[in-house]
């Protein structure tokens, strides 16, 4: 009876530790909560986004232009990895996923360099005050 009631309690106390057990997320899976995008940041256009022929319209039409843009947007896709940088009032987005092809040659840490910097001389230590030589004296009671 003893061996009956012991195992019940043994099947029932793991049967609730089981019970609080979830499957985790996918590694890349975006918490609820939270979109698949997350932004890097806001950033004002500079030139270059104004003369982009790609996003050019016509002189006619009432749309929006690049030189209308008064903030890029930027946001990564956090599945992919996707950066794009989009303008405010166009919507009209450019991305880049330098994970989709191999680095080339030159871009492999340690990267090569045309010139190297020049080291820089240490600091000299400045010689201490003759006074700071002799301990101070502490503070009697």
């Amino acid at each position: 009876m003893h061996a009956s009631l012991r195992l019940s309690g043994v099947v029932l106390l793991a049967g609730l530790a089981l019970a609080g057990c979830k499957k985790l997320a996918e590694p890349f899976e975006p918490s609820p909560g939270h979109g698949r995008y997350a932004g890097i940041g806001i950033y004002a256009p500079g030139a270059g986004w104004t003369k982009m022929t790609a996003a050019q319209q016509t002189k006619t039409t009432p749309a929006a232009q690049p030189i209308d843009d008064n903030a890029i947007i930027v946001v990564v896709d956090s599945i992919t990895g996707e950066v794009r940088s989009c303008g405010n009032m166009t919507g009209y987005c450019i991305g880049m996923n330098p994970w989709k092809v191999q680095f080339a040659a030159g871009q492999i840490a340690p990267v090569p360099l045309t010139e190297h910097a020049k080291a820089q001389e240490p600091l000299q230590a400045e010689p201490a005050p003759a006074d700071s030589a002799a301990p101070a004296e502490s503070p009697s009671r």
